[in-house]
């Protein structure tokens, strides 16, 4: 058995995002993004993985797809195989988010935002 503090990972960097892998299996990935203010996971998409976002801390927004959410603590959010996506810390304070992708090798494909088009807010 594998275990891990999720705090024991938590890293923020002032110009981008900070990516940790935590655990990485055959069929799994399981990582954390810390995401300050102001700044975004940039728009992409996984050709074979699904995702499931669960936002820990923080407050922001999440696009999947064509549609656009806000995001606040104790939120998951199910990115489907193939889905544009992008999560946004729009909040005043660091946000932290806990996921899962499934199956791997989970391929980044980057998306330029005119291939998303219209956004709806849901």
């Amino acid at each position: 058995m594998k275990t891990l503090k999720i705090d024991d990972h938590i890293e923020f960097h002032p110009k981008a995002f900070v990516r940790k892998r935590l655990i990485e299996t055959d069929h799994l990935n399981f990582n954390m993004y810390c995401i300050e203010p102001g700044q975004k996971n940039p728009l992409h998409r996984h050709p074979i993985t699904e995702e499931v976002l669960f936002f820990v801390e923080g407050e922001g927004e999440c696009i999947v797809d064509r549609e656009i959410t806000k995001v606040t603590p104790r939120t998951a959010v199910w990115v489907p195989k193939d889905a544009p996506h992008e999560i946004l810390n729009t909040g005043t304070t660091r946000m932290i988010v806990v996921l899962v992708q499934a199956p791997t090798p989970c391929e980044h494909v980057y998306v330029e935002p005119v291939d998303v088009a219209q956004l709806t807010r849901v």
